[in-house]
């Protein structure tokens, strides 16, 4: 399950714990409260995918290369 954490200025981010147990944070910067709440549904699929061990879906994976490439960056370094 993850979060959306309001940091101070506007800003949001992403808090989850992921497959190896740690808990990280993707941060989206100044966004609205409904563009977070899709990018949390979409991080929940990714980790929900992992967990389950099963390939990714082709709608989840036509997201991710439709973001910009830092947001693709930071999603594979978490």
């Amino acid at each position: 399950m993850a979060s959306i954490i309001n940091d101070p200025g506007g800003k949001r981010r992403i808090q989850f714990v992921s497959t190896d147990g740690l808990r990280k944070a993707i941060r989206l910067g100044k966004v609205s409260q409904r563009h977070a709440e899709g990018f949390k549904l979409r991080v929940e699929q990714i980790l929900e995918t992992s967990l389950m061990g099963r390939s990714m879906e082709a709608d989840l994976i036509k997201w991710i290369q439709g973001q910009l490439p830092q947001m693709q960056k930071k999603l594979g370094n978490v």
